[in-house]
């Protein structure tokens, strides 16, 4: 688990990751100097390929600036810490560089080849340098230990001043000889570069070895017999010296934040966390109803608390935001929470190795579904996304896909509405879908309607169309209690590797893959358990209802709103429903008598205000319908239909001088509305409006 103390709020933009990588030039958005200089000057050393590619694709200045925000953080050693000691040495090493090794020419210091290397690897452990030996260019050798952080082994690198003149140049050995940092030596033997080494010996020892190798480990023996060999050598070593300062970043960050594009700000979008998930459909408390349950697990490292100032707790706020649409993209429902966590030290300590998981649940009405939950944690301006795809059926039957469990279900109280408890047993979901060998393997699957299913464990094949091969090495029947089937197998004379996990009965077969792995142990997750108010009369079928509206089905939304509103006659959001229904049935006496008393628990909700005034309107009651309109309108933006029935009402009532300017109003808003300015015209001249 990272730790790490609030940060300032980072800039607000949104990221457009997705560029394809042929676009031409001039559809890109032009690099403003500044950010041209961050990325031909500030991290022209140290950026990757992947990194620079990205950044010159992005769409806007304020995306570039939340990029380089990340680039820098994702380089923090020390995220504890309020500075970037990888940022600040890295500005350190580029004036050392442009004060220091740029004096002998007028090339800036970070442009030559020496402050390329000092910028990518730092101070060398070791400098020789060779300022005035006779018939020898000046030179200047560095020697590198071993760096494990950047996988290089001790290397030597060598800089000459060609003809005494310009900047020191690299020593390449691709394309110089040992004898050409002699330029007035004549040798005399047929083998030049032999002859210039032994003399270079003479001089320094480790300036030879550099000559004819860079790898300071190494002897020069086969160097000096085949010279093509290390040719080979220098090129991958100079290229692992280039990438050293992004070798073992995982430079993926930059299309991780693809998972985000258009779902989250920018200060989070280069943030992404990878994370598994699971969701499966399980029976509610209700007859024939049922419960998405959802998990998010992450691992330790990419979990990150703020530390409180001054004390000894951890604390972050996180925001779940869940959404559940049909496949022709119509939304059905959708939430917003905003769970809050706060630990003590020693709370931390006992949790702080093993993964984190977010558990969640809500009522989904039948039919075939998508649902996509972004969790975003505020401590690091952290967030991931979890997808998935499932059914809700229509009848009191389903067999879903198995899931793994890390512990078998534990019994609760039957009264308990949290997420992943049902048929009074809770059930802690393996998101990762990982075993230990030697460690029960433990299952359930959702049977309602069945009296028993079988599961059957079979090694995984790529090759076969179902991921199955061979012989199952376990298949058992399992009965059916309280609408699940929990199963437990032993795993000891198991090898490890991928498993197929199926449960089935006489018509279906449901399936999933599980990983056994050698290790003894996995960590079993701790968290956050999110629940549905149940508790309250007439939620579930409110929330049905809701549901069953937004998804086009307006007879089975009344059935669960009329249902709702008797068991609870204190839902306003309900008789806001009914009452609309009310008056499309042509029916306002109706609707004022399911809205009167939804106004009166909220007198400020600016919906109720205006449908029980279009209910007042169409029932002849002006003089309350205006009354109405205009309590609703500091509540709300005005609109043309909404300022139209406040003026009808008006005049309809007598008061034309009140009506008209609303009716001016409506006009400025949408001039072309023909009726209102007839209207306004007929009020002008002091007629009283005909019927509506």
């Amino acid at each position: 688990m990272c730790l790490r103390r609030p940060l300032r709020p980072a800039l607000i933009a949104a990221l457009l990751l997705s560029a394809p990588l042929s676009a031409a030039a001039q559809d890109l958005f032009p690099l403003s100097d500044e950010h041209k200089r961050w990325l031909e000057y500030d991290a022209v050393y140290i950026i990757s390929d992947r990194e620079k590619d990205a950044f010159e694709r992005l769409q806007s200045e304020a995306e570039r600036e939340a990029f380089i925000a990340a680039f820098w953080a994702r380089r923090d050693p020390e995220p504890l810490t309020p500075e970037n000691e990888f940022r600040i040495e890295h500005y350190e090493r580029i004036d050392y560089a442009n004060t220091m090794l740029g004096r002998e020419t007028s090339v800036p210091g970070w442009m030559t080849d020496r402050g390329r290397i000092y910028i990518q690897l730092g101070e060398p452990d070791e400098r020789e340098t060779f300022a005035a030996v006779p018939a020898l260019y000046p030179a200047e050798l560095w020697f590198y230990l071993a760096r494990d952080e950047l996988l290089l082994p001790p290397i030597y690198v060598l800089f000459f001043r060609e003809y005494y003149a310009g900047p020191f140049i690299q020593f390449n050995h691709v394309i110089h000889l040992p004898e050409e940092l002699m330029p007035a030596q004549s040798f005399s033997t047929g083998d030049a570069r032999m002859e210039a080494y032994e003399f270079l010996q003479e001089i320094s020892p480790q300036l030879a070895h550099a000559t004819i190798t860079m790898r300071a480990d190494r002897g020069v023996a086969a160097s000096l017999l085949q010279p093509d060999m290390e040719i080979l050598q220098t090129q991958t070593l100079l290229q692992d010296i280039n990438r050293a300062p992004y070798r073992r970043l995982d430079t993926g960050w930059v299309t991780g934040a693809e998972a985000g594009r258009g779902l989250v700000e920018s200060e989070y979008l280069f943030n992404f966390v990878p994370s598994v998930g699971v969701a499966r459909v399980l029976p509610g408390p209700a007859p024939d109803s049922w419960f998405v349950h959802y998990a998010i697990e992450i691992e330790p490292q990419h979990f990150t608390l703020a530390q409180e100032e001054g004390g000894n707790e951890y604390f972050t706020r996180f925001e779940v935001t869940g959404e559940v649409s049909t496949p022709d993209g119509d939304v059905v429902h959708d939430f917003v929470v905003t769970p809050f966590l706060r630990l003590t030290e020693s709370q931390l300590q006992d949790v702080g190795a093993r993964p984190f998981t977010y558990r969640g649940m809500f009522p989904l009405i039948p039919g075939d579904f998508r649902f996509r939950v972004i969790f975003k944690n505020d401590a690091r301006t952290e967030y991931t996304v979890f997808e998935d795809e499932f059914s809700v059926p229509t009848g009191a039957s389903t067999l879903s896909r198995p899931w793994l469990l890390h512990t078998l279900p534990v019994p609760v109280e039957p009264a308990d509405s949290r997420a992943w408890i049902t048929g009074g047993n809770q059930l802690l979901p393996n998101g990762r879908a990982v075993v230990a060998v030697g460690i029960p393997v433990r299952a359930v699957a959702s049977a309602v309607g069945r009296e028993a299913v079988t599961f059957r464990v079979t090694p995984w094949s790529a090759a076969d169309e179902s991921g199955t091969a061979g012989t199952p090495l376990r298949e058992e029947e399992v009965a059916v209690e309280n609408g699940l089937a929990v199963w437990s197998a032993d795993t000891e004379s198991w090898e490890s590797g991928r498993y197929v996990l199926s449960v089935h009965d006489a018509e279906t077969e449901r399936m999933v893959t599980f990983d056994l792995n050698p290790r003894r142990r996995v960590a079993i997750p701790w968290g956050l358990s999110d629940s549905f108010d149940g508790g309250t009369a007439g939620t579930l079928s409110a929330a049905l209802g809701e549901q069953s509206l937004r998804a086009g089905n307006h007879d089975a939304a009344r059935r669960h709103l009329e249902t709702a509103l008797t068991q609870n006659p204190n839902l306003g959001r309900v008789r806001l429903a009914l009452g609309r229904f009310a008056l499309d049935d042509g029916n306002p006496r109706e609707a004022v008598r399911l809205l009167e008393p939804a106004l009166a628990q909220a007198p400020e909700d600016a919906m109720v205000l205006r449908v029980l005034g279009d209910a007042h309107l169409e029932t002849g009651n002006h003089a309350r319908a205006a009354e109405l309109y205009e309590r609703s309108l500091p509540l709300q933006a005005p609109d043309p239909a909404l300022l139209n029935a406040l003026s009808w009402s008006l005049a309809a009532g007598g008061d034309a001088a009140r009506a008209i300017p609303y009716l001016e109003q409506s006009l400025r808003l949408n001039p072309e509305q023909p009726e209102v300015q007839e209207l306004l015209a007929t009020l002008r001249a002091g007629i009283s409006p005909g019927p509506r």
